[in-house]
């Protein structure tokens, strides 16, 4: 009789771990940048850093010129297939623009990244892209949305 209360509280404790362990898992998991992974407002940021540091060489319509790659297209995302979020935010902060490579810090190189996701038809979501690398990780980048032909 005595041990009922305790019995309801195991229960209770043991489903809120269970709970609490799903959430994680599923936090932790991969995710493809076809989730929404960023927002609109994200990537008008990253419209305005792009168009400040960035076309100068890759072109006011993500285009390329000459040997500067675009960064829009089919070319654009097969190079980056399968790498993550934070490889191509790292790429970005440590080596652009060319002739001040580190000047974007890690927040304003996220923002580019946004708006060169919404410049690959990549849909917005409700949240921005963490400025965390580790969460960053977690995001892989798809040139197709998962599922599709």
């Amino acid at each position: 009789m005595t041990l009922r209360p305790f019995v309801i509280a195991a229960i209770a404790l043991a489903a809120t771990i269970g709970s609490s362990a799903m959430l994680w898992a599923q936090q932790s998991a991969m995710r493809s940048v076809w989730d929404g992974v960023y927002t609109d407002a994200q990537a008008n940021r990253g419209k305005a850093a792009f168009e400040q540091n960035c076309a100068k060489c890759h072109g006011g319509q993500l285009q390329g010129m000459d040997e500067i790659p675009p960064l829009s297209g089919g070319h654009f995302m097969a190079d980056w297939e399968t790498q993550s979020v934070a490889d191509l935010v790292q790429r970005i902060h440590n080596t652009m623009p060319m002739d001040n490579p580190g000047a974007l810090s890690t927040a304003s190189s996220t923002d580019v990244v946004a708006y060169l996701l919404s410049q690959n038809h990549i849909p917005a979501g409700t949240a921005e892209i963490p400025v965390d690398a580790s969460m960053q990780s977690q995001i892989r980048i798809d040139p197709n949305k998962p599922g599709a032909p």
